[in-house]
């Protein structure tokens, strides 16, 4: 059988893309997973069509590597969202999604995802069907939870990487710490109005020694700070995943859209 399908990945390939009715019918015809075709294909250096625009920047062999890459992202709201659409679309193959909220009118302004339609519904469960849909390669684990970084280790102990989408300093702080403990790659993100602050595998006590609320509740996040803060974040992501470039690791770089600002620490 494999045989077979490599011949028909060969020969129904263009420019060495894999189009998706192709994908579809392997698929369809050896009763294989839409994840599995594409591992034999990116191993022959034949890239899904999807990924197209990655090139050159992502070769086949790191798309076989996102593909075959988990992701933990914890809290689907604002930055969640867009990140967990992002990393779908960039081709990472396993996204495990944690949030126990569902979408509330005040959402719409920012949170990916969100529709007057949603309203009502829990998160995870919109931000799971909404990136299915987006990549048919993609697994994805949904949790209605109210994540508990020190109970709930075991649920994130596989992942590559554990993205902090959360809007609790507290829990921000323990899931920086059960990573750091477990050699696990943490991503940190937090926004407030036009202002940002990121980080890579620290432990956030510089930037959160009490654990005390934030000051978004009061400022606000409009749209574009979301979508920013969850693009530096997804590229560090990324970054770490591939070893790509220079990460942000044990820095902090914050971020003033307002006056166009950008320190790193």
């Amino acid at each position: 059988m494999l045989e077979e399908v490599i011949e028909n990945i060969k020969k129904d390939s263009i420019e060495n893309f894999l189009p998706y009715e192709v994908e579809k019918k392997i698929c369809n015809t050896y009763e294989m997973s839409y994840k599995e075709v594409e591992q034999i294909a990116l191993k022959m250096n034949i890239t899904p069509l999807r990924y197209k625009r990655n090139q050159t920047t992502i070769s086949p062999s790191s798309q076989l590597k996102l593909l075959n890459s988990h992701v933990a992202i914890v809290g689907c709201g604002g930055l969640g969202g867009h990140i967990a659409e992002i990393l779908t679309r960039i081709g990472v193959g396993k996204l495990s999604l944690f949030d126990f909220d569902i979408f509330e009118e005040h959402n719409l302004n920012r949170q990916n995802f969100s529709n007057i339609n949603a309203l009502g519904k829990e998160k995870v469960i919109v931000v799971k069907n909404g990136i299915e849909a987006i990549n048919p390669a993609l697994h994805v684990e949904a949790y209605i939870h109210k994540f508990k970084p020190f109970e709930d280790f075991n649920m994130i102990k596989d992942a590559n990487i554990v993205i902090d989408a959360l809007d609790n300093p507290q829990t921000k702080l323990e899931l920086a710490k059960v990573c750091k403990d477990n050699s696990i790659d943490f991503i940190h993100g937090a926004i407030a109005g036009l202002n940002g602050q990121f980080t890579t595998c620290s432990t956030l006590e510089n930037l959160y020694r009490d654990g005390s609320s934030g000051i978004e509740s009061s400022i606000g996040n409009p749209a574009f700070s979301v979508t920013f803060a969850a693009s530096i974040q997804s590229a560090e992501a990324i970054k770490k995943l591939l070893n790509l470039g220079e990460c942000l690791e044990d820095k902090i770089l914050i971020t003033n859209l307002l006056e166009n600002e950008f320190i790193i620490l």
